[in-house]
């Protein structure tokens, strides 16, 4: 197992926040042990964490740790004693890393001004880890959705770059990012960006650019192909898009436009390490601190980031809902959810005769079926694996304790008297045996006497609703694109869905397929009949008939939705 650790950074800025925020819902994998250096006592009870005083106790994978490192500073107000804590943040974390019991770090942001009021010598988290681990000629880069950035020089004054870019420093630096970068992208193309004006025109505008030209030309016999010195005015408006890494002479001409276009979604990554350091691309944010509206995707990112570098194999997080869930309330706002919860609970009702005691439900997206239960008065479990559906419940009112979990996930035995799989959500499991597997979970964790309920998109609703379907939302910030079609020789169903969202000056494409197998009902019977459920009955949500004992062939097509009810008996 790799440890990671993560630490929060200034106890008066957002840090905090936004590691909670980030871990909750996070998919927490097994070869990974997550150490938390710092404060979370504001939002700890939203986490399950285990304070433990020493790395060695930290022995678990999937399982979060906290080495408690506080004060008693108050958010959004900066402060000598802030900058004290931050800086034993990193000196605990840093000697745990230098021991070897430390695989990665992910850092929130500090400030350098109120460090510096009691270490003068500080100047920032790439120079600190540098020193503390006597690692010598580490890089500065920044790893974005549209593009990555290397930084010749990190925190350095702009009249001493020029100084500094010496033959011998332009080399090892050269060699250093295309070995890095390499790491993670084979063969990478990457491009150095002029330190001058039009590249200096031949030396009219300075001779950093003549040297640095020479340089790349040398490299290029070791096999190490940078191209450029390109003038950095016009190489991000026409050849970004060519590179897989963009070299910067200094922090502001790489990072303005990286910035900008990377909005939340950047990670800072120290390269030339002995251990991984990653981080989040933005500042203490003291204005924004305690008010829980600093965005924590920049941070999920830093996290996701340095366990691939620890992990090649592992792929980058994607849920196939990351764009869809912050516009799926809107997008399903015609759906009455009360008449939906009206008729689950008299199905419950009719066949035990009383209201159940503890609801669990599958898949529930941003759980709007779970909040009106829990709103009724129920105690409501839901889970679902898109962690960005469950940060949107679990921000509504009356949200049910929840969970990050696969459907068809074990569950606590008897602890559950109705089940809910709503919204064709078993039409997402393409196998019989993933719904054989999926019914018997239920059964092993489900009480006696107790109800699964989960309805299907039938064959008529894909023909209906979904075949040559094409829906259009144009919006100030957002234009989604939905489309539907399907192939009813195979019997799948699909989603295509286009996303355009605003970020900063530009509007970022995002794209999103999903598919569904389509059921006919007598598969599901055979399967229900299979399990060791009983099935009680198949019910369209108007009408108040038994429909298992009807003709079933003629099921699949008067009907876009059916429910059926199972019972343990």
């Amino acid at each position: 197992m790799k440890r990671i650790a993560i630490t929060t950074g200034d106890p008066s800025g957002i840090g905090s926040e936004i590691t909670v925020k980030a871990l909750h819902f996070y998919p927490l994998r097994k070869e990974f042990v997550y150490i938390i250096y710092g404060s979370i006592s504001e939002h700890d009870n939203i986490l399950d964490v285990k304070k433990i005083n020493s790395i060695k106790e930290a022995n678990k994978g999937g399982r979060i740790y906290h080495i408690d490192i506080s004060d008693d500073s108050v958010l959004g107000f900066p402060s000598k004693q802030s900058g004290e804590t931050a800086y034993k943040i990193l000196t605990n974390c840093a000697k745990d890393l230098n021991s070897g019991m430390l695989d990665a770090v992910v850092t929130s942001p500090i400030s350098k001004h109120e460090i510096r009021k009691s270490y003068p010598d500080f100047i920032g988290h790439t120079e600190f880890f540098a020193q503390s681990s006597n690692s010598n000629d580490v890089i500065m880069s920044f790893w974005g959705e549209s593009f990555n950035v290397a930084l010749l020089t990190t925190h350095l004054a702009v009249k001493n770059v020029s100084k500094l870019l010496t033959e011998s420093f332009l080399k090892t630096s050269f060699r250093k990012i295309f070995k890095e970068t390499s790491r993670f992208i084979d063969k990478p193309k990457i491009a150095m960006l002029a330190v001058n004006p039009h590249a200096g025109e031949e030396g009219a505008f300075g001779t950093e650019d003549i040297l640095i030209s020479s340089v790349l030309h040398e490299l290029a016999q070791e096999d190490i192909e940078i191209d450029g010195p390109f003038p950095a005015d016009t190489f991000f408006a026409k050849k970004v898009q060519d590179y897989d890494m963009i070299i910067s002479a200094f922090h502001d001409q790489g990072l303005i436009p990286f910035k900008m276009i990377n909005q939340d979604c950047g990670v800072n990554v120290t390269l030339g390490l002995p251990f991984v350091r990653t981080s989040v691309d933005h500042g203490t944010a003291f204005d924004i601190a305690g008010k829980d509206i600093a965005s924590e995707e920049s941070m999920i990112s830093a996290i996701n980031f340095a366990e691939r570098m620890l992990n090649q194999n592992l792929s980058e997080l994607n849920s196939n809902y990351s764009s869809f869930a912050r516009h799926y309330d809107t997008y399903m706002e015609h759906v009455e959810y009360n008449k939906w919860v009206n008729f689950v609970l008299r199905r419950y009702y009719k066949d035990c005769g009383k209201d159940p005691e503890q609801i669990l439900e599958l898949a529930c997206g941003t759980a709007n079926i779970a909040t009106k239960l829990v709103e009724r008065g129920f105690l409501v479990d839901a889970s679902d694996i898109a962690s960005d559906m469950l940060k949107v419940a679990y921000k509504k009112p009356f949200a049910p304790k929840l969970f990050l979990s696969d459907m068809s996930a074990p569950a606590e035995k008897n602890k559950y008297d109705f089940v809910l799989l709503l919204f064709d959500s078993i039409n997402y499991l393409k196998r019989k045996n993933s719904i054989e597997k999926l019914f018997q979970n239920i059964y092993n964790y489900i009480k006696q006497d107790g109800v699964f309920i989960f309805d299907i998109s039938t064959l008529q609703n894909c023909r209906d609703n979904f075949d040559n379907f094409v829906n259009i939302e144009d919006q100030e910030d957002f234009y989604f694109i939905h489309q539907g079609d399907m192939d009813e020789s195979e019997n799948f169903q699909f989603s295509h869905l286009t996303f355009f969202e605003k970020q900063g000056y530009n509007f970022k494409r995002r794209d999103e397929i999903h598919k569904q197998r389509i059921y006919r009902v007598q598969e599901l019977i055979d399967l229900a009949n299979k399990s060791e459920f009983t099935l009680t009955g198949i019910y369209s949500i108007d009408k108040t008939k038994n429909l298992l004992n009807t003709n079933v062939e003629s099921l699949d097509t008067p009907f876009t939705r059916l429910f059926f009810v199972l019972k343990k008996i």
